[in-house]
């Protein structure tokens, strides 16, 4: 939705010039970072056989990223190729469907691992018995059907986009679709996007005011409890700064886009400079949108249980290993 546009006052030369070297340079970051991901929850996976809930939760949000990031060459390939899609309708539905879920399938993860941390502040031993149980694994089977069966109407959106078979991502002509497309945005914002960062706000204000305040026996916060709220700012900046322009910008464009083409507006909403910065600010919120699936292996790593603690001994194993081979080189030179 969020990088389509009609050919009256076109942005095509914008968005070429935009959407390769952004979605190209996320493809690389994120799959760098999410394959050291991958190494890391194996490596703990086959050390303790076992997964807790919160990392369930985050590799979920692993593999929901990597879908999202691995979808990207494909958006890249069509402004590359000169805004023409060699891959087939049905692949243009499946690409739409795929980015879209996935990109709220990576919300809702955040919401259970921002609920979790706010359980291990305020019901510890909640906490632990569901980091001791199933409940991940139930809980991501129910995001992931729940999601599926809810973005599955940007399957016929998508479907009825465009009726030029080499398009993709487009808006048509009509202004029939548009509405259905605003009308499905409205109820994607609200329970995609508003609930969930309610939820986040919340938990994450909640979990920064509790680790300031000081315990019992302090007379100041420790600091890493200053540096455990630095994370819950630096998490919640990430998901605003990548989401919130995206959303508010989508619902902006196609309304703007639906005025446009049924002329139902004031002269200044109709004129093509107007059009276009909607547009380009539209191109530019979805790059943002985009980039939050390659910025989170770096809350895998602070946030992640045991992951500081793998690398650490990783890089302590290199470097004895490093001094044991010194030692028995000086020994063989004696």
């Amino acid at each position: 939705m969020g990088d389509m546009n009609s050919t009256n006052c076109s942005i095509d030369d914008f968005k070429r010039s935009v959407f390769p070297i952004a979605y190209l340079l996320i493809f690389i970051l994120g799959v760098v970072g999410h394959s050291i991901s991958i190494y890391v929850f194996f490596s703990l996976w086959r050390k303790k056989r076992r997964l807790t809930s919160v990392n369930v939760f985050m590799v979920n949000l692993l593999v929901s990223d990597l879908m999202q990031v691995c979808s990207l060459p494909f958006r890249a390939s069509y402004y590359l190729s000169g805004s023409k899609w060699l891959f087939g309708p049905l692949a243009c539905r499946l690409l739409f469907y795929v980015f879209y879920l996935n990109m709220y399938s990576s919300i809702y993860f955040l919401v259970f691992l921002n609920i979790m941390r706010y359980l291990a502040l305020i019901r510890p031993y909640l906490f632990q018995q569901l980091q001791n149980c199933c409940s991940g694994y139930v809980i991501s089977l129910v995001i992931w059907l729940f999601l599926s069966l809810v973005s599955s109407p940007l399957l016929i959106a998508s479907s009825s986009s465009t009726n030029v078979t080499d398009k993709c991502m487009e808006l048509p002509e009509d202004s029939k679709p548009i509405r259905m497309l605003i009308v499905i945005n409205n109820t994607t914002v609200a329970m995609g996007f508003v609930v969930p960062m309610a939820i986040i706000l919340w938990c994450s204000v909640f979990v920064a005011c509790r680790l300031l305040k000081p315990g019992p026996a302090q007379c100041k916060a420790t600091t890493s409890r200053k540096k455990g709220c630095a994370l819950v700012i630096i998490n919640l900046g990430f998901f605003l700064i990548c989401y919130l322009p995206y959303h508010v910008m989508r619902a902006i464009f196609l309304k703007a886009e639906w005025n446009w083409k049924t002329h139902n507006s004031t002269q200044l909403i109709q004129s093509c400079d107007y059009i276009q910065g909607v547009r380009k600010a539209a191109v530019m919120t979805l790059c943002l949108g985009a980039a939050n699936s390659c910025l989170d292996p770096i809350l895998f790593f602070f946030v992640g249980e045991n992951f500081k603690s793998f690398f650490m001994k990783l890089l302590w194993t290199k470097k004895r290993s490093k001094c044991q081979q010194r030692a028995e080189l000086q020994e063989l030179q004696n």
